[in-house]
């Protein structure tokens, strides 16, 4: 390849990309369908590939394309970086942190790690995605993350990022206070028990389903799955199903009162980690950040 592409054309493709559709990037940029039309035949034309199918009901990626779109999304996000940086060596600023991480991080470590953070950098800007890893890590890939805090699978940790363990958080069963089993001492006591099961293909709760597989076989209802931390806790409070959750999230949001663990202690537990790109250096902000997340952490009761 004899030129590199320009940066006006990442930007174009980067939208055309997000708006899957020429007519639909030249709106938010701007500019004519002819001239966003232009550009991609240039910057096709500079990468020898063919980057889009058109079709009547807009465009899709080739495989060149798929491929291409990861990289450009992370050199502009990478340059908006640096970019950012600069300006606050130049003017004192003290910088854009974007974190995703957990319900768990969220209803624990969370709110002093952010109080700390604060204190040592009261005029940065701190941006929260609250998320499980399946759908951090490719923000984080992309670059649109600086750091991820999540549970990962350490037989499965993509190769382009570095993974810090922080804390073990053993699991619990929990149910609304005066539920029937309550007392249960083991899972197979709950063999006939209505469950809502965490579900997500990454992290903690894929852990769970390698290592409960046995128990779950044996449940005497199909338990309802979902990913959502609300939904699985109205469940609780309010029938008598039971769930799985981290036991520092068995007394969250001041609902001590309404639940209760069960007495069951052959659960495993889950090794909560904090993640980010091999690709570029954390910025000063993000490292002061993750100081502060540290501190938190290894001070926590979990």
């Amino acid at each position: 390849m004899k030129y590199l592409p320009k940066m006006q054309q990442l930007h174009v493709f980067r939208q055309v990309v997000r708006s899957r559709s020429i007519r639909g990037a030249a709106r938010v940029m701007g500019q004519s369908q002819p001239a966003v039309s232009r550009t991609l035949r240039e910057l096709e034309q500079t990468l020898s590939a063919q980057l889009f199918l058109r079709g009547n009901e807009g465009i899709t990626l080739t495989e060149a394309g798929e491929a291409f779109s990861r990289r450009a999304e992370w050199i502009l996000e990478e340059l908006q970086r640096a970019a950012e940086e600069v300006e606050q060596i130049n003017h004192f600023s003290q910088g854009k942190l974007s974190i995703g991480f957990s319900s768990l991080i969220a209803l624990t470590v969370f709110p002093s790690v952010a109080d700390s953070f604060k204190t040592r950098l009261p005029q940065a800007s701190l941006h929260i995605k609250e998320g499980q890893l399946a759908t951090l890590l490719p923000l984080l890939q992309q670059g649109e993350l600086d750091l991820a805090i999540g549970t990962i699978n350490p037989a499965k940790v993509p190769e382009d990022v570095i993974v810090e363990p922080l804390f073990s958080a053993p699991f619990c069963v929990i149910a609304r206070s005066g539920h029937p089993l309550a007392q249960a001492t083991s899972l197979t006591d709950l063999r006939r028990a209505k469950w809502l099961l965490p579900e997500a293909n990454v992290g903690y709760y894929q852990q769970l389903q390698d290592e409960l597989n046995e128990f779950y076989g044996q449940m005497h209802e199909e338990p309802i799955r979902t990913d959502s931390v609300i939904c699985g806790l109205n469940m609780v409070l309010h029938t008598d199903y039971l769930t799985i959750v981290a036991r520092a999230m068995s007394t969250p949001l001041f609902l001590q009162d309404r639940l209760t663990v069960l007495p069951i202690n052959t659960l495993p537990s889950a090794q909560y980690c904090v993640i980010w790109s091999q690709k570029s250096d954390l910025t000063a902000t993000a490292r002061q950040f993750l100081l502060a997340l540290r501190q938190q952490c290894q001070n926590y009761p979990w």
